[in-house]
């Protein structure tokens, strides 16, 4: 009862000096006290002491509006207090961070929370909100890397789509920007994991390099919900079938243009609408009139024969394609000297793709495949044979790893290739191996694997 009382006694003591508040020391007193409060999330009582803090010591401390930030966001999670107050007070605590304090946070995350709060509080109209995003992308693009920002930002440009503000070419150009950001902040973050999965193998990693992983592997997920919500925003619009009809119509009245043809080669490109007549055509006209890495590109596409098809897309390479356009032909050379038998060349084709788009997963599967159905060329004894599915696991596990669209499909191959490897009992009946030892294969693959 004696401590209770005491309590009750210093707040009430701090809460005098906290209203009575005015010199420089004082206001280091508030701003003490209320640090306190928020760090220990009382927020019910932080709140409090915001408003007179704000009022009397405007300047005090980045530290206020910090708080001030989590102690509104709180509120209207808890639904306390009016929705609008909150809101407001919300906004406000965001725009002091970034007028006052710019060289302190990310402004332009805190930019982009405040047209995130701006649309789900319906503060101003659709149109603001898009600008506001629309204007931070375009700036800044470098440093928009926020999800939940990017989900935001192609949502509210195909409302505006949808209310005839923006056109449907400029609404793919926003499509093809936004994705063209998130698929190199991808490469970035996989090359991360790949680097360290490679090292793996052969070392062991210390705790912040398996920290390291996880915590990219977030990143990769996050991009790809992200990924997943825009293309699924996009929807219809972007089918082929969809897409064919709309251009054909216009065909004739912009085949010699070279902004359009450019457009309608990209666009068609990107959802591997590249055997319909329409592709064709444009490719052939924009080759005539402007002679290009794409034109290149779109007529190895095309062509018939094998020689033909690498015949155009090296010179895709040497005129300078993208690298995303270079390591997609690095995967369809890939693909077809895998049809052809020729594991070796394809392997080589399939990880120069990959080194071009390290989130690039899918040539791991392909490897993972070749390896598998390699069990009759390479391993000296049966239970070498089946030691290969251990090397197929190998990649089949890296394209999941790298790629989080293909985790799924790369579990189930990845379960497959270990349920065919050599089990615990049969190596302890195989006189010739112990677990630990590492097998060589010394055929294609030219690759080890240790026993487990």
């Amino acid at each position: 009862m004696i401590l209770r009382n005491n309590l009750l006694i210093a707040l009430t003591v701090f809460s005098f000096a906290f209203a009575k508040a005015q010199a420089p020391d004082d206001c280091n007193v508030m701003l003490s006290i209320f640090a306190e409060n928020a760090k220990s999330k009382n927020y019910s009582e932080a709140y409090k002491q915001l408003g007179p803090l704000v009022e009397k010591c405007p300047d005090a401390s980045l530290a206020i509006y910090q708080y001030g930030e989590q102690i509104f966001e709180y509120r209207l999670k808890k639904k306390e207090g009016e929705q609008k107050e909150n809101v407001d007070g919300l906004l406000d605590m965001l725009n002091t961070q970034v007028t006052k304090y710019a060289d302190k946070v990310d402004v332009t995350r805190k930019k982009i929370e405040i047209a995130r709060t701006m649309q789900k509080y319906k503060v101003g109209t659709t149109e603001e909100q898009f600008n506001m995003l629309n204007n931070l992308f375009n700036s800044d693009r470098e440093n928009f890397t926020d999800p939940n920002g990017m989900m935001t930002y192609f949502s509210l440009a195909e409302k505006q789509f949808k209310a005839n503000k923006l056109s449907l070419q400029e609404l793919f150009k926003i499509y093809d920007e936004l994705t063209s950001n998130i698929e190199s902040l991808q490469d970035e973050r996989s090359k991360v994991v790949s680097d360290l999965l490679s090292k793996q193998e052969t070392t062991a990693l210390t705790d912040k390099e398996e920290k390291q992983i996880g915590y990219q592997e977030k990143n990769l997920k996050n991009y790809g919900i992200v990924m997943r919500s825009v293309n699924g925003t996009l929807g219809e619009l972007a089918d082929c079938d969809k897409l064919i009809p709309l251009y054909d119509a216009e065909f004739e009245a912009n085949k010699t243009s070279k902004e359009w043809l450019s457009n309608v080669l990209v666009r068609l490109q990107k959802k591997d609408c590249t055997d319909d007549p329409l592709y064709i055509k444009s490719v052939k006209a924009l080759h005539a009139i402007n002679p290009s890495a794409k034109t290149a590109y779109g007529l190895g596409n095309i062509a018939t024969s094998t020689d033909e098809k690498f015949k155009y897309w090296d010179q895709a390479i040497e005129l300078g394609i993208d690298n995303d356009t270079k390591a997609y032909i690095f995967y369809k050379k890939g693909n077809l000297y895998k049809s052809k038998g020729q594991f070796g060349s394809a392997r080589r084709a399939y990880l120069d793709a990959t080194e071009l788009r390290p989130s690039f997963g899918q040539p791991y599967l392909k490897i993972a495949d070749m390896v598998a159905n390699s069990t009759s060329s390479c391993g000296a004894n049966p239970l070498e044979k089946r030691a290969i599915y251990w090397v197929a696991a190998r990649y089949a596990s890296k394209a999941g790893r790298v790629d989080p669209s293909l985790k799924r499909t790369a579990a189930k191959y990845v379960a497959s290739y270990n349920g065919a490897a050599p089990s615990k009992a049969d190596i302890f009946a195989n006189s010739a191996y112990n677990s630990g030892d590492t097998i060589t294969f010394n055929c294609w693959i030219g690759e080890s694997v240790r026993i487990p």
